[in-house]
C-alpha cells in the first residue's frame, strides 16, 4: 500500500513472486487511508509517521482465521510537509497438512539426503535462500516428519509464521529477546529446536552448540547457495572445528513459476547456444522440447503457481575435512565440487531438469538462478 499522492494511493499484490497493481484509491487522503489500515492492527502507532514500526493483525474469513504480519515504513514524499508511509502487509498462512518432505519438490538425491539427515539423533539442518523463498514451508515439512510426543520440540521465531501442534513456539516480545531465548532454550531440556533465522555470532554459537551437544536444529540463512552458508559461519566467527561437526545437511531454495498448464505452447526455436549457457548438456539439447508462456485468462502473463528447486549439500566425511582445513578463508569451490560428485545438483541444474519436463521456461530459470 503505497501513496502516490494527497489523494492517491495505489495497492499492488505479489502474485507467484510477481507485484503487480490491483487497486488505485483516489479522492481519499493518502494519510486517512494508512491510519485506518494501522488501526486495524496491533502494535501500530497510528500517529507515529517518522518511525518504521512493525505489528501484526489478524481476521475471520469463511470461519478461517488468517493472521498477518504489518511492516509500516516512512517514505520521502513530494507533497510540502507530507509524511507519507508504505505498508506491507504479509499473510502467515497456515501450512497445509498434506504439505510433506516428499511433496516439496525434492528430487531424488535430495529427498534421500535430506531424510537421513533429519533422521539423526543430533546435528544441524540449514534452509538458505531469501524471504520469500519457501524456506518456512520446508522446515514447517521437516518438524512435522521428526515430531514426536516424546521428544521436546521447541521454536523460536519472530514473528512465528505457522503454528504447530505439538512444537512450544516461543513468543518474543519487549521483556525477552532473540538472544535471551536462545539462551534460556539451552535450560529447557529441548530435543528438537527450530531457530528462525541464524542472525549473528551469538545465535550462531547457540545454534552450534545446541547441534554439538546432542539436539537435532533447524535454522535458516540468507546466502546465495548451499556451499556459501559454510563461508557465512565462518565469517560470523564460528570455528570451523565446529562447523565441521555440526552440520548435517545445507539445502538451498527458490521458488520458480510454473507455466500454465492450459495455454503454454513449445518454443518455436531456441538456440543452442542459449541452451547450453543456461546449462543443458549435449544429450539434453538433442531431445529437449522447450516451453514458452502464453498467457490465458487462467493464468498470470502464461504461469500459475510456484514450484521449489533445490541445491541439497549432504555433508560428508570429505566435506567435513575440506572445512577443517580451511585457513582464512572456506574453500566454496572445493565444497561444491565434493558434493556434485557426490550427487548434489545445483539450483541451475534443477531449474533445467524443470524446464525439460515442461514445468518452467528459460527466462525463469535464468532470472532465478546463476551460472554454476
Amino acid at each position: 500500500i503505497v501513496p502516490k499522492g494527497t489523494r492517491k494511493t495505489e495497492v499492488s499484490f505479489r502474485l507467484d513472486g510477481q507485484l503487480s497493481s490491483w487497486y488505485t484509491i483516489e479522492d481519499t487522503r493518502a494519510e486517512a487511508v494508512i491510519a485506518v489500515v494501522k488501526g486495524y492492527g496491533i502494535n501500530l502507532d497510528r500517529f507515529e509517521r517518522m518511525a518504521a514500526q512493525d505489528g501484526s493483525a489478524q481476521k475471520t474469513i469463511d470461519d478461517q482465521v488468517l493472521r498477518f504480519r504489518v511492516s509500516v515504513l516512512p517514505i520521502i514524499s513530494r507533497e510540502l510537509n507530507g509524511k507519507f508511509e508504505s505498508i506491507v502487509i504479509r499473510i502467515l498462512r497456515d501450512a497445509d497438512a498434506s504439505v510433506s518432505i516428499e511433496t516439496i519438490g525434492l528430487d531424488d538425491y535430495s529427498l534421500r539426503m535430506f531424510t537421513e539427515s533429519i533422521s539423526k539423533p543430533h546435528g544441524m539442518v540449514i534452509l538458505s535462500g531469501p524471504t520469500g523463498s519457501g524456506k518456512s514451508t520446508t522446515l514447517v515439512a521437516a518438524l512435522r516428519s521428526v515430531m514426536k510426543p516424546a521428544l521436546n520440540t521447541i521454536t523460536v521465531e519472530d514473528p512465528i509464521e505457522y503454528l504447530l501442534e505439538g512444537a512450544r513456539q516461543v513468543k518474543l516480545n519487549y521483556k525477552l529477546s532473540f538472544d535471551d531465548a536462545m539462551r534460556a532454550i539451552l535450560r529447557h531440556d529441548p530435543d528438537i529446536i527450530m531457530v528462525g533465522e541464524i542472525r549473528d555470532r551469538i545465535t550462531a554459537d547457540i545454534a552450534i552448540k545446541l547441534a554439538n551437544t546432542g539436539h537435532l536444529t533447524f535454522s535458516t540463512l540468507h546466502t546465495n547457495d548451499a556451499p556459501s552458508v559454510v563461508s557465512r559461519l565462518f565469517k560470523i566467527g564460528v570455528e570451523p572445528f565446529l562447523i565441521a561437526q555440526a552440520l548435517n545437511i545445507v539445502v538451498a531454495q527458490r521458488l520458480v513459476r510454473k507455466l500454465c498448464e492450459r495455454c503454454k505452447q513449445p518454443a518455436s526455436k531456441v538456440s543452442e547456444a542459449l541452451l547450453k549457457r543456461v546449462g543443458f548438456l549435449e544429450e539434453d539439447i538433442v531431445s529437449a522440447k522447450i516451453f514458452q508462456p502464453v498467457g490465458c485468462i487462467n493464468c498470470v502473463g502464461g504461469y500459475k503457481g510456484r514450484t521449489a528447486i533445490h541445491e541439497s549439500l549432504y555433508v560428508t566425511q570429505e566435506i567435513r575435512d575440506i572445512i577443517l582445513d580451511s585457513g582464512e578463508k572456506i574453500n566454496e569451490r572445493a565444497i561444491r565440487e565434493s558434493g556434485m560428485r557426490h550427487g548434489m545438483r545445483t539450483l541451475r541444474r534443477s531449474g533445467v531438469e524443470l524446464v525439460k519436463k515442461g514445468i518452467t521456461s528459460i527466462e525463469e530459470i535464468i532470472g532465478t538462478t546463476t551460472n554454476d
